[in-house]
């Protein structure tokens, strides 16, 4: 009974660990957001670098040739965690997607992605993220914390971003997002609070 326990302990310090790793990362990501926003308007004055703001504000899109935006494919993502709900205890979880691979694939390391945000305190864009890849579906871990509702993902499925504001309009956000350091072939997602909006990539070997 002791050996159980001590598995236990240690289990429970280490998603305490990955939480608080997540709530840092969080804290670091609203810096470079805030760092973002002032260097914001030398951004605006080369916006024919750009691709302008498209009209759809809830969509996460894809820099082709020409600076050209295609949307990514939202997936909805299954999860044992009850998210709308006040979690009683720590727990390890995930968040699964069914099929093997997404349907947008990319075929370049370093991709660009333009997205909206609210323009207000403590909101940041979704995380990158890395899909372990499984039979017929794929998975990212995820975690709750006693006493509050919605989910985490340990930081170290995580990929740390650049982020760009390129306009502020209407309360809004435009930002570019892309990985800071290229990306390894593989399955990758955006992954905010919401499960069920999951936007998902394909990376494939240049």
């Amino acid at each position: 009974m002791k050996k159980v326990s001590q598995k236990a302990g240690c289990r429970m310090r280490n998603e305490k660990k990955d939480l608080f790793h997540f709530r840092t990362l969080h804290s670091v990501l609203l810096l470079a957001l805030l760092l973002a926003l002032s260097v914001g308007g030398a951004a605006e004055s080369l916006q024919n670098v750009y691709p302008e703001p498209p009209a759809d504000k809830a969509l996460i899109y894809l820099s082709g040739a020409g600076n050209a935006l295609s949307a990514l494919p939202f997936e909805q993502a299954s999860t044992p965690l009850r998210v709308q709900e006040v979690a009683r205890s720590d727990k390890r979880s995930y968040l699964e997607l069914q099929g093997e691979h997404s349907s947008t694939v990319i075929n370049q390391s370093s991709p660009r992605f333009y997205l909206f945000v609210r323009d207000a305190q403590g909101v940041r864009p979704p995380f990158i993220v890395r899909l372990a890849e499984k039979k017929k579906s794929r998975r990212v871990e995820a975690l709750s914390q006693k006493g509050f509702s919605g989910f985490a993902v340990p930081s170290e499925e995580i990929i740390r971003p650049r982020l760009l504001v390129l306009k502020r309009e209407d309360g809004m956000l435009f930002m570019e997002v892309s990985p800071r350091y290229p990306l390894a072939p593989g399955e990758y997602a955006f992954v905010g609070a919401d499960p069920s909006r999951i936007a998902t990539f394909r990376i494939v070997a240049e």
